[in-house]
């Protein structure tokens, strides 16, 4: 390492928008050492604006599906589609998902974590904006692809881009952070359908979709402001630019003062090339046993948000001035979960994490399926929401983290892409289930889903909390 001395008196005006292109300090270009010295890092102000970038980029994405949700019925009114034919286009949306989780995962692999979260942002954008002017069903169904592989393939990039730029003690902090996005976007989202579509003309629901073409603003930040992923380039061989970005965030840090010696893991990961990681019976078992676990919580997770309304009107015959009230408190209460996730996501090892928090959502869950008292129904809907948001914001740390990073992209898509199979599943078994056993069998399977499917991941995830990533894939290539 470069001694302290020979490197406190660079100049501080240098901007950090010159991350990939300038040289910091010289300093031994030892590539297995780099990401130990990213991760010693304190917070600096560079991560709160990358940070504060991915939020409102993942804000954008759940606004276009969130609002879909709510305007369904002006839809069917004012743009001569059937109710089936909406039902089409939703689930369009799934497939688009799943299809830019694996697509956009391998792209990211290959051009770069920075370069996929920004097309997949230009790529959302345009999907939302031609949704809004789409003139008939077969428009929209086109439409609602390209969104959701424009969102998945940006929400894949931006997890594995947390996991490998942030330092290893505050990865799930950040995370907890980014996902405040829906904490912060589901009210706005509620508010905005329920005073402009009722009050609006035929058109108000196709201008709130154009309004989610502004990230067509945010990509650019991106991009400019935003540096390629450290580990990223080394795993393409351009160690000489990995060099130059944590040089340069290492001047800022020694600001403050000195910097404790990095810790590289005592074994580095065999070095394999994609074909070879995918044949890796650990990865393998790997990837296999998060899709298990994250199709769970994501089913589960559908269950309760999209039948939730539906019980309290239809099931409980609830007038809808109540159902929307409840809703909006269920929203309100919801706040507190980034605040939650920041106080347990790095103090607790993140699979033990994914089963505790499960098998606390079972409980809420199943009073909700079981209440009928308003004050229940509304306390039980509450919890449910902030422990559910818990367990899907310590999937959204743990998934990147337990993958290599020559398949990172493409491990944490397919992963990502077999839940969302399972968001699309709980739309036709949850009418099912709704018909057969009203909503107490959707809100118990939901319970059951969180929990049966965790285990899994308690018994053969790897350890990842405050570890580095080289050390996580290390000790998963390694092993016999």
């Amino acid at each position: 390492m470069t001694p302290v001395t020979q490197i406190c008196f660079v100049d501080k005006a240098t901007p950090m928008t010159l991350l990939d292109t300038e040289a910091g300090p010289a300093s031994e270009k030892n590539p297995a050492e780099i990401p130990a010295r990213l991760d010693r890092l304190p917070v600096l102000a560079p991560h709160i604006l990358w940070i504060t970038i991915l939020t409102a980029n993942l804000a954008l994405q759940y606004y276009d599906n969130a609002l879909f949700a709510y305007v369904i019925p002006a839809i069917v009114e004012n743009a001569g589609l059937t109710l089936g034919q909406v039902g089409m286009v939703s689930t369009a949306f799934f497939l688009g998902m799943v299809i830019g989780g694996l697509f956009g995962g391998r792209l990211a692999d290959r051009f770069g974590r920075r370069s996929i979260l920004v097309w997949g942002t230009v790529l959302y954008s345009l999907g939302a904006i031609a949704t809004g002017l789409a003139p008939n069903f077969e428009t929209m169904l086109i439409a609602r692809v390209v969104t959701g592989v424009g969102v998945q393939a940006a929400t894949s990039a931006l997890l594995v881009y947390i996991a490998e730029m942030f330092p290893a003690k505050t990865r799930g902090r950040f995370v907890s952070i980014v996902t405040s996005a829906f904490v912060i976007v589901s009210p706005i989202v509620a508010l905005l359908a329920l005073v402009t579509v009722p009050n609006g003309g035929p058109d108000t629901w196709r201008h709130l979709f154009i309004v989610g073409g502004v990230g067509l603003l945010v990509a650019p930040l991106a991009r400019f402001l935003m540096p390629e992923s450290v580990r990223w380039h080394i795993s393409r061989d351009a160690v000489e630019k990995a060099e130059q970005i944590v040089d340069r965030l290492e001047t800022r840090a020694l600001r403050r003062g000195s910097l404790a010696e990095p810790q590289p893991a005592t074994a580095s990961p065999p070095q394999l090339s994609l074909r070879k990681l995918l044949s890796n019976k650990r990865i393998i078992r790997t990837v296999a046993v998060l899709s298990v676990g994250y199709f769970g919580a994501t089913f589960g997770l559908f269950l309760y948000q999209n039948w939730a309304m539906y019980i309290l009107v239809d099931g409980l015959a609830f007038p809808e001035t109540d159902a929307y009230r409840i809703q909006l408190i269920w929203n309100v209460v919801y706040f507190v979960t980034p605040f939650v996730a920041l106080l347990v996501m790095d103090r607790v090892e993140r699979k033990m994490l994914i089963l505790v928090s499960s098998i606390l959502s079972a409980v809420p869950l199943v009073a909700l399926g079981l209440a009928t008292s308003s004050w229940l129904v509304t306390a039980a809907g509450g919890a449910a929401g902030v422990i559910t948001g818990l367990v899907v914001t310590a999937y959204f740390a743990y998934i990147p983290e337990t993958i290599p990073t020559e398949a990172r992209g493409l491990g944490s898509g397919i992963i990502i892409s077999v839940g969302n199979a399972g968001g699309a599943l709980s739309g036709v078994l949850g009418a099912s289930l709704y018909g057969t056993w009203g909503g107490t069998g959707v809100m118990i399977t939901a319970a059951a889903a969180f929990v049966v499917f965790s285990i899994a991941i308690l018994l053969f995830g790897p350890r990842t909390t405050n570890r580095s990533l080289e050390g996580v894939s290390a000790e998963e290539l390694n092993a016999p």
